[in-house]
């Protein structure tokens, strides 16, 4: 899918689309709606009363997910909540589904093993069957000690310990219909499975907004504590800088030098709010598709965009990076290309509670020996 199409979808979505044609097929679309979300109710009623089962490992399982498609910042939690437990003195071990390439391990793979290959090791394990991966994890790996199951809110097949559900700010209901007239995976009901929900981007909307966001949240899913936090720009990594170590260019820098963005990733609007905070050094972008995959002509045309643009710089996320550095191109274009370091910040009343909470569950719920 081209960025233009994933735009012209989104505008259909949320209303901003008009003319015949596009209500006509957003009629369509809530016609075929109810059908998925009656299905995805009574597969979650059939979870719930035992009718399907979920299998136990020997460790307990920790879930990261999403209610909706799209990016919510997961990665970067994902990554905090395994270095956090880390440094709690467990061995903890994420198990992804894995977008994978033909040859090797798939970008999100490689981003997280290189991000915490600082310290104790962090096994980072990719397999469509969770399950099984859960079980060749721990056969494997036998200190591990906490799995963190990624993206896994709608993955049932593996009993979970906490589940921990991640809403963006800038877009928290999916426009609030299930697949496939909104973004919802699932009715939002679903979320009274939630034993936490984080709350992202908080710094990207007033106040009223994310109160009346949180307001709903606690409707749906009472028992949940409710958490902020905020994706921070904390600087840049030039090319030599692995995702493990710290920027080595600050952030700052972009207020000096002129720069060009561009990316493939799933919100790029939440992304284009944190860089107009630069004033005229932002000086043009181009959003991608979601999981893009660049070829050498992309980053020729972005090189060519962002010096016709006046730029000095191109911008990029740690997950495009990885992707272009692969191309036979990448050290060919007079400008340098530098990526963004995101590290998520927790709001009050911070990280602690939730890590606490998390370990008292776990403990609570490990199964006997």
């Amino acid at each position: 899918m081209d960025s233009d199409r994933q735009h012209s979808i989104h505008g259909l979505l949320d209303g901003s689309q008009r003319g015949t044609g596009a209500a006509l097929l957003l009629g369509i679309l809530r016609c075929a709606e109810p059908f998925y979300a009656g299905a995805m109710r009574l597969r979650n009623w059939m979870y719930d009363r035992g009718c399907f089962s979920a299998h136990r490992v020997q460790a307990p399982v920790i879930s990261v997910g999403n209610i909706t498609a799209g990016g919510t910042g997961k990665t970067p939690v994902v990554c905090w909540l395994a270095d956090r437990l880390r440094r709690e003195g467990m061995h903890p071990a994420i198990l992804l589904r894995g977008y994978k390439r033909k040859n090797g391990s798939g970008d999100e793979e490689d981003l997280l093993r290189e991000s915490l290959s600082a310290g104790a090791p962090v096994i980072v394990h990719a397999q469509p069957d969770r399950v099984a991966g859960a079980l060749q994890v721990l056969r494997e790996h036998p200190e591990v000690n906490a799995i963190i199951l990624d993206d896994g809110f709608q993955h049932r097949r593996l009993r979970r310990d906490f589940e921990l559900v991640l809403i963006d700010a800038t877009s928290p209901f999916g426009h609030g219909h299930v697949h496939p007239r909104g973004l919802l995976r699932e009715p939002l009901e679903g979320l009274n499975r939630a034993d936490a929900i984080v709350l992202t981007r908080c710094d990207l909307v007033p106040d009223s907004t994310r109160e009346e966001i949180e307001q709903k949240l606690r409707e749906m899913s009472p028992a949940a504590a409710i958490y902020r936090a905020r994706h921070e720009l904390a600087g840049m990594r030039s090319e030599a800088i692995s995702a493990a170590a710290a920027p080595d260019l600050p952030i700052e820098l972009l207020e000096s030098t002129p720069f060009f963005a561009f990316a493939g990733i799933a919100n790029p609007e939440a992304l284009h709010r944190q860089l107009w905070q630069f004033g005229e050094s932002y000086r043009a972008h181009h959003w991608f598709a979601d999981h893009h995959a660049y070829v050498d002509d992309d980053l020729r045309r972005m090189q060519e965009a962002a010096r016709s643009a006046g730029a000095a710089m191109l911008v990029v996320t740690e997950k495009d990076w990885r992707k272009l550095r692969r191309l036979a191109c990448f050290r060919e274009g007079p400008l340098p290309i530098r990526r963004l370091a995101l590290s998520i910040q927790f709001g009050p009343p911070g990280e602690d509670g939730l890590v606490e909470l998390i370990q008292t569950r776990i403990e609570k719920n490990r199964p006997e020996p």
